[in-house]
């Protein structure tokens, strides 16, 4: 497998809305540059930026100049049109025109819009005083040829004044994908799912793309008709969260349906809780060209040692889970690293399951054998909750007779101390990756990214000293 990388978390926040109960896919539109709102999530199908005709809203640039849509009737009464340098050119009720004056070579004011009010690429390029050929590479999909500095700001300066949309269907049909990109997940009604789903569109909404979202919710059919979906309208990328597919060899349906979709030039990067338990030698799809993002385990559990001991912890004990769990692993070894680059000896380590059961039964073996540890950190939430049950019953203060560490911020531990997933970075790398594959390389090797999460002190770790 790759070499894994690790990107910063950045914040955020954005609209995330869920499937329709028709079992479409829910459009999710990320915030425009000019500040377009996100579709309802009630209503099956993609929702944009901007209004949903495609006509420009009113709406001023930054030279101060208008642009105002023409009557359905193409008379031009009260309208105004802007010449090349943005000024504008105003008509009385009888059609004059006190035309100002033009800035740029052979300039020429424009009097009057498309007739049916709809603002076109040939728009831009003549406020701007440009050629539509320039104006073209500007404000299209990503183009081989540069365009200089100033020519860039004079386009966009136009089509902000005129609140200028691009024909979408226009591009897909001229240059074969869309300005769409997927997400399937198993659902939003899970803080993480929605969290990662708000990074993805943050990415998007850099790149000038909207979202299309697919619940898969626990069905391998409902992801492979959602994938398809996709692969109809031609996405750009698709994100596949959660997919039980990460983690054990993919059903075939599932497969072949990523093959088809690759085969028009589609790329898929997936989100996974943990790394898988599989050769690493292979990508993480088996030899699909799909890119793998997972939480960075090993340095959120040694960077959580560090902010422990800085706090003034010397001695520890470690409620793990089975060992035979790679996000275990990767936790406990991450824990025990972050101690001996402190100075600080390994902690004791007792397995158990991990689950909240589990971490009742591995406190209760650690008081009972006895401890001079001054905190447990639990590789789980739910085992370091059960923890917590079984200090409580014995009758020991948390914080003040042992201090209590958990990893995952899991809803139910408002008190505890963790390690926050990067749910939200998860996403961005994930559409970042698919977005810009990695150059041609033979055998292909899956990248794999790991993203590290947010160390969170709380009132369940007290200061020592």
């Amino acid at each position: 497998m790759g070499d894994r990388t690790s990107t910063d978390r950045h914040d955020g926040s954005s609209d995330v809305h869920e499937e329709s109960a028709t079992g479409g896919l829910a459009g999710l539109s990320g915030r425009a540059p000019d500040g377009g709102g996100t579709g309802a999530g009630d209503r099956a199908g993609l929702t944009r930026s901007g209004p949903p005709d495609g006509r420009a809203a009113a709406g001023s640039g930054p030279g101060g100049g208008t642009a105002e849509a023409a009557r359905a009737d193409g008379v031009p009464g009260g309208g105004r049109a802007p010449g090349r340098d943005g000024r504008l050119a105003s008509h009385d009720g009888g059609g004059r025109r006190r035309a100002a004056r033009g800035a740029g070579r052979g300039a020429r004011t424009r009097t009057a819009r498309n007739p049916r009010g709809v603002v076109t690429l040939d728009d831009v390029a003549r406020l701007a005083g440009v050629s539509l050929a320039t104006a073209s590479r500007v404000l299209g999909p990503a183009s081989a040829r540069r365009v200089g500095s100033e020519l860039r700001e004079r386009v966009e300066k136009a089509a902000r004044q005129l609140g200028y949309t691009p024909n979408l269907v226009a591009r897909t049909l001229a240059h074969g994908a869309s300005d769409l990109v997927g997400l399937v997940v198993p659902g939003l009604a899970e803080p993480y799912f929605a969290a990662l789903a708000d990074g993805v569109l943050r990415a998007a909404e850099r790149d000038g793309l909207a979202v299309l979202v697919g619940a898969g919710r626990g069905d391998p059919e409902r992801e492979i008709a959602h994938l398809a979906t996709l692969r109809a309208q031609r996405a750009r990328a698709i994100v596949l969260a959660g997919v039980d597919a990460v983690a054990v060899p993919v059903a075939s349906g599932l497969r072949a349906e990523l093959e088809r979709y690759q085969a028009i030039g589609g790329r898929v990067a997936c989100v996974a809780r943990e790394l898988p338990a599989a050769d690493p030698g292979a990508g993480p799809l088996g030899d699909l060209p799909v890119d793998l993002v997972v939480p960075d385990d090993r340095g959120g559990a040694s960077r959580l040692a560090q902010a422990l001991a800085a706090l003034g912890h010397r001695r520890f004990a470690v409620l793990a889970g089975p060992p035979e769990l790679p996000q275990v692993r990767e936790r406990v070894a991450g824990f025990t690293a972050g101690l001996i680059g402190a100075g600080l000896p390994a902690p004791r380590v007792l397995h158990a399951a991990c689950d909240r059961d589990g971490g009742r039964a591995a406190a209760e073996r650690l008081l009972a054998e006895g401890t001079d540890a001054t905190c447990l950190f639990a590789v789980s939430d739910a085992m370091a909750l059960g923890a917590l049950d079984t200090l409580r019953a014995r009758g020991v203060p948390v914080p003040d007779a042992l201090s209590l560490a958990g990893f995952g911020d899991h809803a139910g531990s408002p008190d505890l101390t963790t390690v926050r997933p990067p749910a939200e970075g998860m996403g961005e790398r994930a559409l970042d990756l698919a977005l810009r594959p990695a150059p041609a390389a033979e055998p292909y090797r899956g990248r794999v990214v790991a993203v590290p999460g947010e160390v969170v002190v709380r009132g369940s770790v007290r200061r020592i000293g």
